[in-house]
């Protein structure tokens, strides 16, 4: 007999039939008969000021609860609304053994507007309760997924995909390999507005691949807070001096991460995409930023973004600032030693090592570490400045800005600012040193 046949509006529209039908799929025995479905929006965790930068609103999710006939305890799932390269990624990662992907359920694949159906995984341990033992389990379970998925483009699938670059994003290599300056013009000219071709070349255009539209937001970050004469205490004009070479000349810090295996990576490992439950399960919950790459840029991505917890009431807390507008707390931070991140770098290498063997490049991925913070910080903040001070009238105003208390400025329109401060200046430091050790 076959089975029934599954529509994902049917499943939208809670019909009890095609759960029904769904749940025969998963469970055994097969018989289980679905009397009520409801569904409820999730709360997306709050990201602080990353919030802003991935824009987790736009991917729809919902929780599913059906009530099934002879039992009296639920049952729930997720439904999340996604693009397609997350797709793939949950139909080319559950073929590994160390999957980080919650248990996929359905996958209705349309484009940007494909959905999936997940087990439902609950949050037991939220980031801001994290012990070094969560954190250390956390990198070694990111080390354990790129090493199931490491050097991918020589991994034959037969019965599924010929190529799997095809399907994943290459970090680097794409259809514009290189760029043309005037195709970049062409496609982006609103960036080129704000004259960002006094420190883009196209030299670096032509090395950057398709990183090439990301290299020319950072060249507008740097340009806008070239002419607001830096930040005091942030970026100074040496992390800018910096920032302009490398958007002269990217080869120093493209090279060392094209000459590594390929994994695919998550490219968005912040704290908030991970479920870590009460049986010491971890899942890393959201792909859609998904391509191939080499693992340290996962690495460096957590790494820069473990400082971030979230924006909540942080009376109790030593590291945070009560808000003066309960719309817009300050964020809040915790201390990211030198001690600290090389250890966790250390347990990311132990683990890959296990993994693979006299495979595994160590020497090469440490050498890579300097490049990918480089990366990460010109493609993240300088990009981000691009857009968030577009509206800044003058430096006259970024000097009162800057003049201003935390409380201040989380009751005004400069509120992602709040708090930040701090942060950024650990992170421009960290990327000078990474620059001068490349």
């Amino acid at each position: 007999m076959e089975p029934y046949p599954i529509s994902i509006i049917q499943l939208q529209r809670r019909d009890p039939v095609a759960w029904s039908a769904l749940l025969s799929r998963l469970v055994d025995p097969a018989e289980v008969t679905v009397t009520d479905v409801t569904s409820e929006p999730v709360q997306i965790a709050d990201l602080g000021v990353l919030g802003w930068i991935k824009k987790e609103s736009s991917h729809r999710v919902r929780r599913y609860t059906l009530t099934l006939e002879g039992h009296s305890d639920p049952i729930t799932f997720i439904a999340k609304k996604t693009n397609l390269t997350e797709g793939h990624v949950y139909r080319l990662a559950n073929m590994h053994k160390e999957s980080l992907l919650p248990p996929l359920c359905f996958l209705h694949s349309d484009g940007e507007h494909s959905w999936l159906i997940l087990e439902d995984v609950p949050g037991d341990i939220t980031p801001d309760r994290w012990t070094p033992h969560h954190v250390d389990a956390v990198v070694e379970s990111l080390a354990a997924f790129h090493a199931a998925t490491w050097d991918i483009s020589e991994i034959a699938d037969e019965d599924h995909f010929c190529n799997r670059e095809e399907l994943l994003p290459h970090f680097l290599q794409g259809e514009h390999m290189p760029y043309t300056w005037d195709e970049l013009r062409r496609q982006h000219s609103v960036l080129f507005e704000q004259g960002p071709a006094a420190v883009l070349s196209e030299h670096a255009i032509q090395n950057a691949g398709r990183l090439a539209p990301a290299l020319l937001a950072a060249a507008n970050g740097l340009v806008i807070m070239r002419d607001l004469g830096g930040w005091p205490g942030v970026l100074g004009e040496s992390h800018l001096a910096a920032a302009a070479d490398l958007l002269d000349d990217p080869v120093p810090v493209l090279g060392p991460l094209a000459n590594l295996p390929l994994s695919i990576l998550n490219g968005s490992p912040h704290p908030y995409h991970w479920r870590l439950t009460l049986f010491d399960e971890r899942y890393l919950v959201d792909w859609s930023e998904a391509h191939l790459g080499p693992g340290v840029l996962d690495l460096v991505a957590f790494i820069e973004h473990y400082p971030l917890i979230d924006n909540g009431p942080t009376d109790d807390k030593p590291w945070g600032l009560p808000s003066a507008h309960p719309k817009h707390p300050i964020i809040r931070l915790r201390e990211l030693t030198p001690l600290f991140e090389e250890t966790l770098i250390d347990t990311y290498q132990l683990a890959m090592s296990m993994r693979l063997g006299s495979g595994y490049p160590s020497r090469a991925f440490r050498a890579a570490l300097p490049a990918a913070r480089c990366l990460h910080v010109l493609t993240t903040w300088f990009a981000y400045f691009g857009s968030w001070f577009a509206d800044m009238p003058d430096p006259y105003t970024w000097q009162r800005i800057n003049r201003m208390s935390e409380r201040e400025l989380s009751s005004s329109m400069y509120f992602p600012i709040a708090g930040i401060r701090p942060y950024l200046a650990g992170v421009f430091e960290r990327f000078l040193r990474a620059y001068r050790n490349l």
